[in-house]
């Protein structure tokens, strides 16, 4: 049987940031490019924000609160230290308060090992339910993910909800973005600053019944992502039939959609914090080419959006040149369930992640060039 994620896939379908410089970490924190890692680094740090971002290392330590569960501190508390700094403005004591609760949470999960053995058909239907890649990325080099929301099925949410109430499962794509897309993208775009996405929500479709039936997972969820994802995303643009922006988003005037729009507007700004609800727009139908193809090249838009990419919703990712190159033939034998970046000395690897019935998968993927090559 064809896999859901193969290329000629017919399901229905339907952010200004910069990648990575290789050198190591600056011991100077009053230069403006301060690396945070080797696939992230700060967008012009003052002088107290670098101080901010020494402190809030200098709390883990003390404090021996680290990301990964082995007490390391590696280069996913890099950027993480940097994402909670500035969902704080550059607070250290209130970015440490999120970011101890996001660790306590994500060890109460046990979400690393759960993302490394999750099974793979359960990852898959759990995917499929999710924002999915399209494989491409912004002029800016921010990985675009597109939501067809109307192809979610509020039965299957609810059946995931019952069988996992604390939604550990629901995060495993999450996981996917910042265990392996945007590492990778960062990787492919040298003035990378710090990894994030882009979604392309797509609300056509969707009427009063199927949003009040997701509603209860969706607030769950959008908090949970809030607190323990925070700077994740760049943009996000939620497509309606017709919409008129007037002067904000918050004065957003919808001409020609459901009448029950604002009762999602009022939910969303009640899940979301105010710095994520302001990188939110409204897009009509109509200008959703024009909108959208001033972040993003048409090559690289889905022909649903007004691009000429032939990617739908259920397909696996489709590389573009630059990507295809450096992760060689993985382009073309694209596998279901996680997927790692392994960042190494030499040559970053991809390796396959999750358990299938002949037990764990640790296989390597790909071996990227080395840096500067």
């Amino acid at each position: 049987m064809e896999s859901p994620l193969s290329r000629s896939s017919t399901s229905s379908a339907s952010s200004s940031i910069k990648s990575v410089p290789s050198s190591p970490a600056s011991s100077n924190s009053s230069i403006k490019d301060i690396r945070l890692s080797r696939t992230a680094t700060a967008d012009a740090l003052s002088a107290s924000q670098c101080a901010a971002l020494k402190e809030l290392k200098s709390l883990c330590r003390a404090k021996n609160v680290f990301w990964n569960s082995g007490g390391d501190e590696g280069c996913t508390d890099e950027i993480s230290h940097s994402r909670y700094l500035r969902a704080r403005d550059f607070a250290p004591q209130a970015a440490f308060k999120q970011y101890d609760a996001t660790v306590i949470w994500r060890r109460k999960l046990a979400l690393d090992e759960l993302y490394r053995t999750a099974e793979i058909s359960h990852f898959e239907a759990i995917r499929r339910l999710m924002p999915q890649w399209t494989g491409r990325r912004s002029r800016t080099g921010v990985p675009i993910f597109v939501y067809s929301v109307s192809k979610t099925r509020p039965e299957d949410l609810l059946t995931t909800s019952k069988k996992d109430p604390s939604l550990s499962s629901v995060f495993l794509p999450a996981e996917y973005s910042t265990q392996f897309v945007q590492p990778l993208c960062a990787r492919l775009h040298v003035d990378r600053v710090m990894p994030c996405s882009i979604f392309i929500i797509d609300l056509t479709g969707v009427g009063v019944r199927h949003f009040w039936n997701l509603r209860a997972h969706l607030q769950k969820a959008s908090t949970m992502a809030t607190a323990h994802y925070p700077e994740s995303v760049d943009k996000i643009f939620l497509r309606y039939l017709v919409a008129l922006p007037l002067t904000s988003l918050r004065a957003t005037q919808i001409l020609g959609a459901p009448s029950f729009f604002p009762v999602v507007w009022g939910y969303i700004n009640k899940w979301f914090e105010p710095n994520l609800t302001s990188k939110i727009s409204v897009l009509a139908t109509s200008e959703a080419k024009a909108v959208l193809s001033t972040r993003i090249d048409l090559e690289d838009l889905p022909v649903s959006y007004g691009g000429t990419l032939p990617w739908e919703y259920g397909m696996c990712p489709n590389l573009d040149d630059e990507a295809r190159e450096m992760v060689g033939s993985f382009a073309d034998r694209w596998i279901e369930g996680p997927i790692r970046y392994v960042p190494r000395d030499d040559r970053d690897e991809i390796h396959a992640a999750g358990t299938e019935a002949k037990g764990l998968r640790r296989a390597v993927l790909a071996k990227l060039p080395a840096c500067g090559a």
